[in-house]
């Protein structure tokens, strides 16, 4: 089984790289066919497996050519369109806080948003209504997951295909939407843009939805604000409503598997129907039975999440073994459960979430199984020595063998945890930037809290189903356990050198890893080989770092070297300007998003990590607005940050996130440098020139009090005028000019409302970046900028944009979809 299910994977890859034709993969399955029945039948087990190749690449041919073939990606235009669509809901809707919601921005926002998945039926852009194929995600402004799969519905917003990656060591959406099959995004903005065209018909789908929001209301209900999320995402898999900053320290400790749904949750659920079935003194059949029924109706509502289906699998074929009396071995079994989802599911085989399961599982399995290598003799002799050992403690007391069996316990799952911590954090280093050895301890002292909170939470919900009253009593031990849980994450999370964000490295070198590691697995020898193995492990972290962490280096292609390395993050609404002066010299001014400060941290680290950075002189704040400055909290987290710089009054605010942000940087002992005019500093030969605002506060708002910087290292000026507006451009426009021909970033991200001309007349800039979404497109925006005969460039359109200015004065500028580097 272990040769078919690497078959079946090297058949979905080799598809996905030839992407030939569904015929020619039939011919090359008959062919091998052929092949089976004709060779000698010691060499049939060999063809067999290679039959499977040609087979999974049909399958995965079948299910791409449908994908491609959907004609609603022909409908939809690149840019976002409004659009009336009918559709049948084929995903149960999942409800979770509204990342705007609490900012002001709209006096009429929701605090939830919606989100469910739809095959389109029906779509009208512009005229009448067309026939259409294809499936959307549909993100609804407003709490309305009372939609059920079934509904046939007709749905009034705007739609979009996912959008290539922006920025520079962003994850690309559109590799996630394929392997979810879905093809565009519509986004609507109440509940009232819903219209039920036909009502869900009764169906299994529909009851489990139903139920599992009810699930969610309970346990949100009979826990309390900091602990409802945590259950959610434990008892049903859904994790939204997990507050960003707990997800980090999840991640950090190596605890991120309790937000999503996996096959040790299903164990742990199994393992009480166990038990309840012994309790009852249920049948043997019956027993299985019952372990059979729960893991489907587990795997159905926790929403078909491929660990879960994968552990489903493992607890249908152990009890088909049973039934049928036959041997089952683990890595047999774990190998058919891979067969099996990637014929359902080939693009499952890109899924991190289902490889990590998968490495875990085999890890488990194999680390099981230290003291032999398989041979029956040995086995014989290591049970004949167990049995032995079990004679001679029978004589100890109770205590002594209590103590034995807990020092025993203890051992064995500290050895589990650091194996499987060990084999997976190539995996988790490259895809989530963070290495967690502390997850070791993390994970061990997790596990009795973990088994009773699952239990508290499930019934919690049954209990709840029937009475809210006597809820209340497995409530409070599930939130009691939780509050345990986040607790233990919060102290392993403080500990010094238990854990590191650091850029990923390259993939090529993770394969490797892994497939030198496969190959120590099949070399005879268990002593050197396992000393190898462990020497590699250790030798391969230690490059990754230095491969990791190797600064991007700071070259234009030109005979003068690059001075001034400027990338305008797209952030959409907000400002975030990565600025390097030397390979290692790297400055930040401004990091924030408009509302949703969760997508412009993203933003910021992606670039950040694609340079290699992990250390960052100064952060630059240009003033009080938060899609200035709502980034910099996880910022803080994940790089170490030598000074923080700002004007004279901006913590003089007492905004409770302004101030939150300053006990933070105080906690981390990070000197804040207040800056006014007239102030200058010198870093890697590169002069920062302070002008604006004065030491006394100028009238007006925080954006009239704007940090404005003149950037030199030589003839050519970088300018970084915040937001500033009137009266404070009046004051800034009384110094004295930078010199001509400079990059100046437009003020208040290109906002109409103010008169550009003045500011554009003092800079002289050649060229003007604008940090902003999709109203600075605007063709108005480009010609208010652009009257001087500068050239303009807009984040929202052309990505990233890069300015590179030399020691000779030249400068180069890219826009990341344009011209990527």
């Amino acid at each position: 089984m272990l040769w078919l299910a690497v078959a079946a994977a090297g058949g979905v890859l080799l598809d996905h790289g030839l992407k030939l034709t569904i015929l020619a993969w039939a011919i090359a399955s008959a062919l091998a066919f052929i092949a089976c029945n004709v060779v000698r039948p010691g060499r049939r087990a060999f063809l067999i497996a290679v039959m499977i190749v040609p087979l999974l690449a049909m399958r995965h041919s079948a299910q791409r050519g449908e994908y491609e073939s959907a004609s609603i990606a022909s409908l939809v235009g690149d840019d976002a369109q409004p659009v009336i669509v009918e559709a049948v809901i084929d995903q149960a809707a999942e409800l979770r806080p509204h990342p705007m919601a609490g900012i002001g921005y709209r006096r009429d926002q929701s605090p939830w948003q919606t989100e469910f998945e739809c095959r389109v039926e029906r779509i009208q852009i512009g005229g009448n209504f067309v026939p259409a194929t294809g499936r959307i995600v549909v993100v609804v402004d407003g709490a309305c997951d009372e939609h059920l799969p079934g509904e046939r519905v007709q749905l009034f917003g705007s739609i979009r295909p996912p959008t290539p990656p922006t920025n520079p060591g962003e994850r690309d959406l559109r590799d996630s939407y394929r392997q979810r099959g879905l093809h565009a995004r519509l986004s609507l903005t109440g509940n009232d843009k819903i219209k039920v065209i036909e009502p869900a018909p009764p169906s299994p789908l529909a009851w489990i939805a139903d139920l599992a929001r009810t699930s969610r209301e309970i346990l949100l209900r009979q826990t309390a604000t900091s602990t409802g999320g945590l259950a959610v995402a434990l008892v049903i898999g859904q994790r939204e409503f997990v507050d960003p900053a707990t997800q980090d320290l999840l991640l950090v400790t190596g605890t991120a598997h309790l937000l999503s749904v996996s096959g040790l949750h299903l164990a742990i659920v199994v393992l009480l129907a166990r038990w309840i079935g012994m309790g009852l003194r249920l049948p043997r059949p019956l027993q299985l039975l019952q372990i059979t029924m729960v893991s489907v109706f587990y795997v159905m509502i926790t929403g078909g999440r491929p660990p879960v289906i994968r552990a489903s699998i493992l607890v249908g074929l152990l009890v088909l073994s049973t039934i049928t009396r036959r041997p089952s071995q683990p890595i047999n079994t774990l190998s058919m459960a891979a067969v099996i989802l990637l014929a359902w599911r080939p693009m499952l085989i890109f899924n991190v979430g289902a490889q990590l399961s998968f490495l875990a599982v085999a890890t488990l399995m194999l680390c099981g199984n230290r003291s032999g290598d398989g041979w029956s003799s040995l086995q014989d002799a290591s049970a004949e020595e167990e049995r032995l050992r079990e004679l001679a403690e029978s004589a100890s007391s109770a205590w002594v063998r209590a103590g034995r069996w807990f020092g025993h316990y203890l051992r064995q799952a500290f050895w589990y945890s650091a194996c499987v911590t060990a084999i997976s954090m190539p995996m988790v280093w490259y895809q989530f930037h963070v290495v967690s050895p502390i997850s070791v301890l993390t994970n061990l002292c997790m596990s009795l809290p973990l088994v009773i909170a699952l239990a508290a939470g499930i019934a919690t919900v049954i209990v709840g189903s029937i009475s809210e009253t006597l809820a209340v009593i497995p409530g409070i031990v599930c939130d009691a356990s939780l509050t345990v849980m986040l607790s233990i994450i919060r102290f392993f999370a403080s500990i010094p050198l238990g854990h590191a964000w650091l850029p990923a490295p390259p993939p090529w070198w993770v394969m490797v890893f892994y497939i030198v590691l496969a190959i120590t697995m099949m070399v005879p020898g268990r002593g050197r080989v396992r000393w190898f193995r462990y020497s590699w492990i250790t030798g391969w972290m230690v490059g990754a770092w230095f491969i990791a962490t190797e600064p991007a280096a700071m070259d234009s292609g030109d005979s003068a070297a690059t001075k001034i390395e400027a990338t305008f993050v797209d952030v959409g609404h907000g400002t975030a300007v990565v600025m390097r002066f030397a390979a290692d010299d790297v400055w930040l001014y401004d990091c924030g998003r408009l509302g949703n400060s969760v997508a412009g941290t993203a933003d910021v680290d992606a670039v950040l990590w694609s340079l290699g950075v992990t250390r960052l002189t100064g952060v630059m704040l240009s003033h009080a607005d938060t899609d200035h400055y709502n980034a910099l909290p996880a910022v803080l987290r994940r790089f170490h940050v030598k000074h923080i710089y700002t004007p004279v009054t901006l913590f003089a605010d007492q905004d409770p996130m302004l101030q939150s942000l300053k006990a933070q940087i105080d906690s981390l002992s990070i000197p804040i440098v207040h800056w006014r005019e007239g102030e200058t500093l010198v870093s890697s030969g590169v002069g920062l020139r302070v002008m604006h605002p004065p030491a006394q506060r100028v009238r007006g708002s925080d954006n009239a009090n704007s940090l404005v910087l003149v950037i030199e290292a030589g003839s050519t000026p970088l300018v970084l005028p915040g937001d500033l507006e009137p009266p404070g451009t009046e004051s800034l426009l009384v110094q004295p000019r930078p010199r001509g021909g400079g990059v100046m970033m437009a003020p208040h991200h290109g906002s109409l409302r103010l008169e550009m001309r003045p500011i554009l007349d003092w800079s002289r800039a050649a060229a003007v970046v604008v940090s902003g979404g999709d109203r600075a497109a605007r063709d108005e925006v480009h010609q208010a900028l652009g009257v001087t005969g500068a050239r303009v460039l807009v984040t929202s359109s052309a990505g990233a944009i890069r300015v590179r200015i030399t020691e000779d004065g030249k400068t180069e500028l890219r826009s990341w979809l344009d011209s990527r580097w």
